[in-house]
């Protein structure tokens, strides 16, 4: 494929999402990009892209809050919080929810999503007999491979949800069973 017609490809899979959203500076950094780029401007045109890629994670990031479920009964939360990764963590969406409860139990819900370094982490919790082998233990959540560790004497659950996301489910005087309501509780359509 000729680099403009890759540029033009790229531009509209990016522009796809306005039709929903309608964000007019995503539309106006992308057509700002694609003039750079025909004037042979390439810093400008990538300039431009990562500008118009950068408003579209903050857009996602702001989205993907709702996946996270209210408190189950006995608990309460703090407000979900979302952030886009900067390049030092490879990008991607990082999102968190904290939960609580009177009796000092404490839960965290951790998404990392569209990372690519979840590539790294994907080989091992995808592969039961890697679980196995690390001493965790293959459990299901909403139909979806989980890895479950009880390392001393804490909890800690971690799900890959359809190859771009990861929750990581961890807590203190928080017992196996109740990550697992967690996660089970999890909006995954929304993601």
């Amino acid at each position: 494929m000729k680099p403009s017609n890759l540029l033009l490809v790229a531009s509209l899979a990016l522009a796809a999402p306005l039709q929903a959203a309608e964000d007019p500076a995503v539309a106006e950094a992308i057509e700002a990009g694609l003039q750079h780029y025909r004037k042979g401007e390439l810093s400008q045109a990538s300039s431009q892209l990562d500008y118009a890629s950068t408003l579209i994670r903050q857009q996602r990031a702001g989205e993907v809050v709702g996946v996270f479920p209210e408190p189950l009964p006995g608990w309460q939360a703090d407000d979900p919080s979302s952030d886009t990764g900067g390049m030092m963590l490879g990008g991607g969406i990082n999102a968190s929810r904290h939960y609580y409860k009177e009796d000092s139990a404490q839960l965290e819900i951790e998404l990392v999503l569209d990372s690519p370094l979840l590539q790294s982490v994907m080989a091992m919790l995808t592969n039961p007999s890697m679980i196995a082998m690390s001493g965790g233990k293959l459990v299901k959540v909403q139909g979806h491979n989980a890895m479950l560790s009880t390392e001393s004497g804490e909890a800690e659950l971690t799900v890959i949800v359809n190859g771009n996301a990861m929750f990581t489910l961890s807590g203190e005087g928080v017992k196996a069973s109740e990550l697992q309501e967690f996660a089970n509780a999890l909006h995954l359509d929304r993601l």
